[in-house]
């Protein structure tokens, strides 16, 4: 309780962008109110209230525990390019400012990605935080973050209480947030004191060997959920590291949010984890297929199974920042498969021209293959337009349960023996529910084309009987060493000869 017996005021913010700076796209305050990303004051709970995410985790567990929510700001974009430093700015002052604005507050509920980058600024989720303390002063300050978080030891200086995700595919979004309103219960009711200590490791991998049911990162969670146990401690949060943004704390790291008077346990677990990622790091390297092998084994699987098939195109992981116009897995799967295909593309040019011709209209295409060098050629033949429409859908799956999505406007058009959704807003397939929604059944489908990565598991592992991963070209490329980085130096795979340097282990105490 307050210390006048009232109900704890807690405010509830957000800040959630993954930067991908290979990509040449940018991300404005445009791309934020395009994906319906962009809440001012209550639209916060209207939009995520009653929802299986981060958000709907923090507005249920804050309601059990008896809080008072004052929504005050959110911004929320799909993965892309580098974020404008007139986006940023504006995000934080209507954060700042809404805080001021709710007067009294007690705590404070936050939702960060951990890998934002903005112009002139590689770590904004720093500058942002200090903003947020220099208003709040002291008042308990408690954030999560994904699984994909490039942490630094600055940043969580400035926090109470953290919680990451621990699984990818990330099911757990609405849990991370309910255990983030019990941290700040127990600091704001029973008195806690807590001390946050950071540990980086030089490794970084790409998200398709960051699958938390896989090697090396099964074990890792295993380890933090057994040391966090035994040792009770409030939070271990592997941070399996972003490795797409080349910023120089990119990569895995640990935090540790412990009471104060369990300091030197909490330095024991993160040696313990750093020293596991470390000897461990090869089962982060993965070697894939390209777009023609992949789609050549899938097929056969599809053969053999008489059921879909998801293949992913990893290099095009548009929840990693790819544009989601790349051709190659498309045009390779043209080429092989004598059975049904279905995939995605974000191309709002065709889509403009499929509105033009209507449904049951052909027209000339050339789909895709324009945001990035590495997207391919467009995919060029006649289409015929099969539907038309708004792209919106609700996610029936374990993935952000009942959050609502939207394509923009999109159609369907019949090229060859594919039918391909085409999108006017970037949308990762997590969901089958995309699918169904613009009258595709992927049932019915040989192949499904996802452009995604690991996180495309969940929702469709009840649908197909088998998943391929494409190793194809692009900002998202599964081999991070053909990646153009600049100042992300002396970490494994990209310098065969970086070494674990010894006890780092940052302590921060509040």
């Amino acid at each position: 309780m307050s210390s006048d017996g009232a109900r704890p005021r807690i405010g509830l913010a957000g800040c959630f962008h993954e930067t991908n700076t290979f990509a040449s796209t940018v991300t404005d305050v445009a791309a934020f109110r395009a994906s319906r990303g962009w809440y001012v004051g209550a639209e916060l709970l209207d939009a995520y209230g009653g929802t299986r995410t981060v958000m709907g985790g923090m507005i249920d567990g804050a309601r059990e525990h008896g809080f008072e929510l004052v929504p005050v700001f959110g911004a929320f974009a799909t993965p892309a390019g580098i974020v404008t430093k007139t986006a940023f700015e504006e995000i934080s002052a209507r954060l700042i400012e809404g805080l001021r604005a709710a007067s009294h507050l007690d705590g404070v509920l936050l939702e960060l990605h951990g890998a934002m980058v903005v112009e002139g600024d590689r770590d904004p989720e720093t500058t942002l935080l200090t903003a947020i303390r220099e208003t709040i002063g002291d008042l308990p300050l408690v954030a999560v973050t994904d699984l994909h978080a490039n942490m630094t030891a600055e940043r969580v200086a400035l926090l109470d209480a953290l919680v990451g995700y621990r699984t990818n595919p990330h099911v757990d979004t609405y849990e991370s947030g309910a255990d983030a309103a019990g941290h700040l219960s127990r600091l704001l009711n029973d008195g806690l004191e807590t001390t946050l200590l950071h540990r980086a490791v030089p490794v970084i991998a790409a998200p398709i060997a960051q699958r938390s049911a896989d090697l090396p990162l099964l074990r890792l969670l295993a380890t933090a959920h057994e040391q966090q146990r035994r040792h009770r401690l409030l939070d271990v949060t592997v941070h399996a590291g972003y490795a797409f943004a080349d910023v120089p704390h990119a990569g895995v790291s640990f935090t540790v949010t412990a009471p104060i008077d369990r300091t030197a346990q909490a330095e024991e677990v993160l040696d313990r984890l750093a020293r596991q990622a470390w000897e461990h790091r090869s089962e982060f390297a993965v070697e894939l297929p390209d777009a023609r092998a992949a789609a050549e084994q899938a097929i056969a699987l599809y053969r053999r199974h008489g059921r879909p098939i998801a293949v992913a195109d990893t290099g095009d992981n548009i929840n990693g920042g790819g544009p989601g116009d790349a051709t190659w897995l498309l045009r390779a799967a043209l080429e092989v498969a004598e059975a049904p295909v279905a995939g995605t593309l974000w191309d709002p040019r065709a889509v403009e021209i499929a509105r033009a011709v209507g449904v049951g209209g052909t027209f000339d295409a050339e789909l895709g293959g324009r945001a990035e060098t590495l997207s391919g050629e467009p995919l060029r033949g006649p289409a015929t337009v099969r539907w038309l429409g708004e792209g919106a859908f609700v996610n029936t799956g374990p993935m952000a349960s009942g959050a609502r999505v939207t394509m923009g406007l999109a159609a369907v058009v019949e090229i060859g023996r594919a039918h391909v959704i085409l999108q006017s807003l970037p949308v990762q397939p997590n969901d089958p529910e995309m699918f169904r929604a613009v009258g595709l059944d992927p049932a019915q489908q040989a192949l499904v084309l996802l452009k995604g990565a690991a996180a495309i598991r969940a929702g469709w592992a009840p649908i197909v009987s088998g998943f391929v991963d494409a190793g194809t070209p692009g900002v998202t490329d599964c081999d991070v060493r053909r990646l153009p980085y600049q100042s992300l130096h002396g970490v494994w795979p990209l310098d065969s000869g970086a070494t674990l340097p010894p006890t780092t282990t940052e302590e921060m105490t509040r």
